[in-house]
């Protein structure tokens, strides 16, 4: 399940942060929903307006609450001819704390002396359903507009039978109803599994086993419609051997077309870069000094000391904070996909440097005209790396560690460097930094993680902050011996 709810997340990619906007669109009906439905909440409990003044108190608060929750979940952003299960989870969220947070709000102030205990809960309830209907009805609305298409009297179809009720068979069936609709038509859907015989997926029924594709394909005959195409919704490593030779078989006796659904949406074979960092990380050796007890010990160390240390710079990473806003605007914040523990993907955070990549005519802006003297210093004094103390607490990241590389410049070869945690600094940005190459780099790191201990972390700390003060300088004897450890 974990694992799961870790792939879902991150199926969606952030957008980059010099298009994010401070503020998003509120939609006239949620912001004027949002003022009323209180009041029609205390309507129906009570059947009229008993306090004026408390009810306009409790709808102005509401309302307000309202705003900050409908900017912070972005409600209104959604498109409603394509809203989704996903939206309609994000909208149920932001009602339930747009109510816990008015009621919070009113019981600090009045106690909700005036407001029957039963207002909360139609509140809840009147606000998601309004909103939730109307979104409902626009989808309704625009599929009516744009959806249906007119189809000629006599019109003949590719009718298909798809094999496997799947996520995959769910979304070829919308595809086929959105964009295909005049040509093709799905007539049902073929499962192994019993439980799901005279069920539907998308409102098509599963009429039965795979097995019985012949007999099925003769039935739909005898009442005239002819099946065209057999799909498949499913790999081929997941389907039982016997029965793809059966239906085989029956596809080339009855002259079907056969598809493979996965292989025709997702055809090319190229080797991704995702594939390839999957194909490294499979291939990593087993290192048993990964696995000592300081690399535990280690995990405790870095929530310490990072709780630690955002307190005691929280002043120094406001005024960053503040003068990264005035320099460059919001977001103050920048993130950068790269390759963290065991290559899964790190959101490394940093505080912005650079303005936006384009004005407000879509025109691109010079690098150099993009970087202000401000975020020069940051940079150069790592204060924008102050961020990644988040990293630290949530477990991603740790103080010493090799640093997290993008992918385009991770080691093509397995390394043990992917076995340990990334670090906000670590032994190559001590011992050369930039004037360092890849192989040094890597082989430094690999000689930090084989010989890591209490000492040698500490050294690195007090070495990272007089880099900060000296500058990068190469420690030609470790870089040295780091290499020759690696080649023997």
């Amino acid at each position: 399940m974990g694992r799961f709810r870790f792939e879902a997340v991150i199926l969606r990619r952030r957008i980059p942060s010099s298009r994010n906007r401070f503020l998003s669109r509120i939609a006239a009906f949620d912001l004027v929903w949002a003022g009323i439905s209180p009041a029609v909440a205390f309507l129906v409990r009570d059947g009229r307006i008993n306090s004026v003044h408390n009810i306009v108190i409790y709808c102005g608060i509401a309302l307000g609450v309202s705003i900050v929750i409908f900017q912070w979940f972005r409600v209104s952003s959604s498109i409603p001819m394509f809203f989704s299960g996903h939206d309609a989870l994000t909208l149920a969220q932001a009602c339930f704390i747009i109510v816990a947070v008015t009621v919070a709000l009113l019981f600090t102030f009045t106690r909700l002396n005036e407001a029957p205990r039963s207002v909360p809960f139609l509140h809840m309830f009147l606000l998601l359903s309004g909103l939730l209907g109307q979104r409902a009805l626009s989808r309704l609305l625009a599929k009516r507009r744009f959806g249906n298409t007119s189809v000629f009297p006599g019109k003949s179809f590719e009718n298909i039978l798809i094999i496997k009720a799947s996520r995959l068979a769910w979304f070829f069936s919308k595809m086929v109803e959105e964009f295909v609709s005049n040509d093709s038509r799905i007539v049902a859907i073929l499962d192994e599994r019993p439980w799901l015989h005279n069920r539907s997926l998308n409102g098509y029924q599963i009429v039965g086993p795979p097995d019985n594709l012949e007999k099925i394909v003769d039935e739909y005959a005898a009442h005239g419609v002819e099946i065209h195409k057999v799909v498949i919704a499913a790999r081929r490593d997941s389907m039982n051997a016997e029965t793809l030779a059966e239906v085989g078989a029956v596809c080339a006796a009855k002259n079907l077309n056969i598809e493979w659904l996965h292989e025709k949406i997702f055809y090319s074979s190229r080797v991704t870069g995702d594939a390839l960092q999957a194909a490294a990380i499979r291939n990593i050796p087993a290192q048993k000094f990964v696995n000592g007890p300081y690399w535990a010990f280690k995990r405790l160390l870095d929530f310490a000391f990072s709780i630690v240390g955002l307190i005691a710079i929280s002043p120094l990473a406001t005024s960053v904070a503040l003068l990264v806003f005035l320099d460059v605007g919001y977001p103050i914040v920048f993130w950068q996909q790269r390759i963290g523990h065991l290559g899964r993907p790190l959101h490394l955070y940093k505080f912005r440097t650079m303005r936006a990549s384009f004005d407000r005519n879509g025109r691109p802006i010079e690098s150099s005209e993009r970087a202000s003297s401000i975020g020069l210093f940051f940079r150069r004094s790592r204060l924008d790396e102050i961020p990644q103390l988040f990293n630290v607490l949530a477990g991603s990241m740790s103080l010493i560690g090799p640093r997290p590389l993008l992918p385009i410049d991770q080691p093509k070869t397995a390394s043990i460097r992917l076995q340990v945690k990334p670090g906000i600094s670590g032994l190559a940005q001590v011992n050369g930094g930039k004037l360092l190459s890849a192989e040094e780099k890597n082989a430094l790191d690999s000689w930090y993680i084989q010989h890591a201990s209490p000492l040698l972390d500490i050294k690195i700390l007090f070495l990272s902050v007089l880099t900060l003060v000296r500058g990068d300088r190469r420690n030609e004897a470790l870089i040295s011996a780091a290499l020759e450890e690696e080649i023997g």
